[in-house]
């Protein structure tokens, strides 16, 4: 009985275990989401960023973190795995961190990283790599792309190029969404409507855009995006206006940042 008692105690506890830093490579990949080939792309770009920058680049997939929709509970998570890693001890550091059934994916960077791996520019890259590959189920592509493309400025800002090829590291042309190649196409419609239809096809977009796209005619009225974004620091004020009426309220907040050491978050773009 007090076995058992014991062994129930050590399993409910609340403390989380974190992912051990695998001996031989700077990858712990929880569902294999990246082939063997993948893997070794990633230690060869993660042995050449360290031996010319000093540079870590590390990166953790988890199949579950236990904190569905607990934004608060997944930074930390990631911040203490970092930690548990020793990332930034002895050199500085980044982190790719991936939970899978959450969906949820972030960066974490040491502090003296903060300034070249700003918020807006670690939302950046991720748009167009990782984000775009994960979306197709290319998660082997989007690792890649997104380390090779963090490598290259992390290289620049030490004032060093990586001797390795950039060809692995690139996103495949399956990796475009088919939905932004079918949203652009229908633009591309639509602007071949409004050229060759006359004010018939500047109607049809003047409908849909809430008269953004005006008919190039002396006498008419210029009609345009009014309003604009708000001033308050949690969101989107203001709108569009002649057209398009409301506005976006209560938005998106800002990053946040590590403490006792460690560096900051990105953006909370942190969903695929």
């Amino acid at each position: 009985m007090s076995l058992a008692l014991s062994a129930w105690a050590e399993t409910s506890t609340d403390s989380p275990r974190y992912p051990q830093r695998p001996s031989e490579s700077n990858i712990y990949d929880d569902n294999h989401l990246l082939n063997a080939s993948e893997t070794s792309l990633f230690n060869n770009l993660a042995v050449e960023l360290y031996q010319k920058t000093g540079i870590e680049l590390t990166c953790v997939l988890l199949d579950d973190i236990g904190h569905v929709n607990q934004f608060e509970k997944s930074e930390l998570y990631a911040q203490n795995t970092a930690k548990e890693w020793n990332l930034g001890k002895q050199a500085d550091g980044i982190m790719i961190f991936v939970a899978q059934k959450q969906r949820w994916k972030n960066i974490v960077v040491t502090p003296a990283l903060e300034k070249t791996f700003d918020e807006k520019t670690l939302a950046k890259i991720q748009q167009k790599t990782l984000i775009p590959a994960f979306r197709e189920y290319n998660y082997g592509e989007g690792i890649l792309s997104l380390s090779y493309a963090l490598a290259q400025i992390g290289a620049k800002a030490k004032g060093k190029v990586l001797d390795i090829d950039a060809t692995p590291y690139k996103l495949s042309e399956n990796s475009v969404p088919a939905l932004m190649i079918l949203f652009i196409l229908f633009v591309f419609f639509l602007v071949l409507m409004a050229k060759f239809s006359g004010g018939r096809g500047n109607g049809i977009l003047w409908f849909l855009f809430g008269g953004a796209i005006k008919n190039k005619k002396k006498e008419e009225a210029e009609v345009g995006f009014g309003g604009g974004f708000g001033g308050t620091p949690k969101g989107f004020g203001g709108g569009f206006g002649n057209g398009l009426g409301g506005g976006f309220s209560s938005g998106m907040g800002g990053g946040s940042s590590f403490g006792s050491g460690m560096g900051r978050f990105g953006k909370r773009d942190d969903l695929w």
